[in-house]
C-alpha cells in the first residue's frame, strides 16, 4: 500500500509572526501612553489654589474671620459706569455710610491668566470710594473689595460686566 501524505504537523510558516504581534500590541501600548504622559504634564496642571495646603491648615481661622465679617452686618455695593470709574459704597449695620476708610480692589479675569490686577479706591463722598480703571478685556470680571476702618477688616466679592466702549 502506498504511503498516504499525512497532514504536516508542526509549526507552520505564518506561526513565527505570533510572539511578533505581541511585541507590537505592547508597543502601539506604550506609544499611546507616551502620548497621554505628554499630554498630561505639558497641558494645565490642574493647580487652582497655590499652597492649598497651607490654606487648609488655616481653614479654622478663615471661619472665624467670617463669623466676625458677618457680625458687622456691613453691606457693599459695587459699580462700574461707562465713564471707566469702579464706585464702591459701603454701610454699617444700620445703614449708615463707612467713611475714611482704606478700600482696595482686587480685580480678576476668571477666564485669562496674567490680567488681574489691584487698585486703590479714594473717597469722593462720605462712603462713597472711587478709582478710574481701564480694564484690559471686555467681559466677565470678579473684583474682591477690601475695606480697612480703625482696625475693622471687610471684604466683599461681586462679579461684573465690562463692556467698553
Amino acid at each position: 500500500m502506498p504511503e498516504t501524505a499525512l497532514p504536516k504537523t508542526g509549526p507552520r510558516k505564518s506561526d513565527r509572526w505570533i510572539p511578533w504581534y505581541f511585541v507590537g500590541f505592547f508597543a502601539l501600548l506604550f506609544m499611546f501612553d507616551g502620548v497621554f504622559v505628554y499630554l498630561a504634564t505639558s497641558t494645565h496642571t490642574g493647580v487652582v489654589t497655590e499652597q492649598a495646603y497651607e490654606k487648609g491648615l488655616n481653614y479654622n481661622q478663615t471661619i472665624e474671620a467670617a463669623a466676625e465679617q458677618e457680625a458687622l452686618g456691613w453691606q457693599g455695593e459695587v459699580t462700574y459706569d461707562t465713564g471707566n470709574q469702579l464706585n464702591y459704597v459701603v454701610r454699617d449695620r444700620n445703614g449708615a455710610l463707612v467713611t475714611d476708610a482704606k478700600v482696595v480692589a482686587e480685580l480678576t479675569r476668571p477666564t485669562h491668566n496674567g490680567v488681574d490686577f489691584n487698585s486703590s479706591l479714594l473717597e469722593i463722598a462720605p462712603g462713597i470710594y472711587q478709582a478710574p480703571i481701564e480694564f484690559p478685556l471686555d467681559g466677565l470680571w470678579d473684583v474682591r473689595i477690601f475695606v480697612t476702618w480703625q482696625q475693622t477688616q471687610f471684604q466683599t466679592a461681586q462679579r461684573i460686566v465690562v463692556r467698553q466702549q
